[in-house]
């Protein structure tokens, strides 16, 4: 189930106090919302995932999670280059040498991000419903 905001004026200026409020730095269109969280300077409070919403038929933005910039990027590449280490390693007859080297990396990272996901998903919609409860309630 996918998590989804109303395409309103009451959910736009939700959004906006989000951003002027300081919780997320982010841009806000009528057909996409991108939102990425502030977070305290620090060497070890890097944000590198980003919030994006995605207008739909039922004129509701659809939030997924994704990398930032440079990040996604090296992913797709990293995945694409441990695919075909994976497939020239099993065509020479090693069937071990991939799960140390990719499966296992890839399955730590890919569990890691769903469970990113939610936290960023939930905290995003937490942080909307309570601004919309104080203002509109």
């Amino acid at each position: 189930m996918t998590e989804t905001i109303s395409n309103n004026e009451k959910s736009f200026n939700i959004l906006n106090k989000l951003i002027l409020n300081g919780f997320y730095d982010g841009n806000i269109s009528p057909n996409r919302i991108e939102f990425e969280r502030k977070k305290f300077p620090s060497i070890l409070s890097v944000s590198n995932h980003r919030i994006i919403g995605i207008l739909n038929d039922e004129n509701k933005f659809e939030l997924g999670f994704d990398f930032k910039f440079p990040l996604n990027i090296a992913v797709k590449i990293a995945i694409g280059i441990g695919i075909i280490f994976s497939i020239v390693s099993l065509a020479y007859g090693n069937w071990l040498l991939p799960i140390p080297f990719f499966i296992v990396p890839f399955l730590i990272t890919y569990i890691d991000f769903k469970i990113k996901k939610k936290k960023e998903i939930n905290l995003l919609t937490s942080k909307f419903l309570e601004l919309y409860k104080s203002e509109y309630e």
